[in-house]
């Protein structure tokens, strides 16, 4: 995705991926990802890792992978679209395909930076103010976390047989009762306190405020078929890796996983899953096999997500020589 730094942007707040202030930003999350990889590699020697991945039956494995990543391109894409169209400007479905592509090779260089392109190319081409756009982003990612926390409570209560799941269970418990709670008041009257209804009226908030009953059945059901998806592939890329973890505990593990994924600590959860993985499922296997299949998957993730990226760019590229 092409963008000018130096064009005139109204927004203070907008992040240009393409203008970041320094090289140094982008290196940050590779050198985040090298040292968790000296750790990982510290705990589980890199030859006995490389012997399970190269056991593993990765002949299933990778075509599940490629066809799940085309699904949640496909959904995640078709939401964009709503979203947008929804509470800012029309988006069709192919534009959004578009956008979700490009965005695609933002993340694997900075994980930010893929939101941040969708916001640029929005501000640019649709003449949606960066605030407002990011409101909408806030409003998509509340349903991203509500959905994952209430996964993680449901197989954490269906599969309590340790410690680590009862933590998990008291925990995510407590977080979802607060963002239920959080939701409630973002998107009603009540409580009427003024300082509160102040807040309510920020730009950065209009979608909570101008959301309905129907806008939340769409997300909530569109984006659980999302991350059920991530769950089975969990589920069944574990065990093509010869580690044999209950449903349930995927289940309830799973949503912790992801949401380690998304700290901008490493591009694209590189090492990041791995290490989130061998907490979880260490007595369900080895720990060579774990950590395979943890490098594996986001790797694989990361190419399929990535070449969609290169099928779509010369689109990005043509809408800007007609803007």
């Amino acid at each position: 995705m092409e963008t000018d730094p130096t064009g005139p942007i109204d927004d203070d707040a907008l992040p240009s991926p393409a203008s970041g202030r320094s090289w140094i930003r982008n290196l940050i999350p590779w050198l985040g990802a090298l040292a968790i990889f000296a750790y990982l590699f510290w705990e589980v020697p890199f030859e006995e890792a490389w012997l399970a991945a190269r056991d593993a039956r990765l002949d299933l494995f990778v075509p599940e992978v490629l066809a799940a990543a085309f699904f949640w391109f496909l959904i995640d894409s078709r939401t964009l679209s709503y979203l947008f169209t929804r509470f800012n400007a029309p988006v069709s479905w192919s534009e959004a395909r578009s956008i979700r592509g490009v965005s695609y090779l933002l993340t694997a260089l900075n994980w930010n930076a893929g939101t941040a392109g969708i916001i640029v190319h929005l501000r640019r081409f649709k003449g949606i103010p960066a605030l407002e756009s990011t409101g909408s982003m806030l409003f998509y990612q509340n349903f991203d976390g509500l959905i994952l926390v209430g996964l993680a409570l449901l197989g954490a209560s269906a599969s309590a047989e340790s410690a680590t799941l009862e933590t998990i269970q008291r925990v995510t418990g407590i977080v979802f009762a607060v963002q239920l709670m959080i939701l409630a008041i973002l998107t009603t009257s009540y409580p009427s306190w003024n300082w509160l209804s102040k807040i309510r009226q920020a730009k950065i908030l209009k979608p909570f405020r101008s959301a309905n009953w129907a806008d939340a059945a769409f997300f909530l059901t569109i984006k659980l078929a999302y991350f059920m998806v991530f769950i089975w592939i969990f589920w069944v890329g574990s065990h093509a890796f010869g580690v044999e973890v209950p449903f349930g505990v995927v289940l309830a593990s799973a949503p912790a996983v992801m949401m380690v994924a998304t700290i901008p600590i490493a591009p694209a959860g590189l090492g990041t899953q791995a290490a989130a993985m061998l907490f979880f499922w260490s007595e369900y296997g080895e720990k060579a096999e774990i950590l395979a299949f943890g490098l594996v998957f986001p790797i694989a993730l990361v190419l399929a997500r990535c070449l969609l990226g290169l099928f779509y760019l010369g689109d990005l590229r043509s809408t800007r020589g007609s803007d």
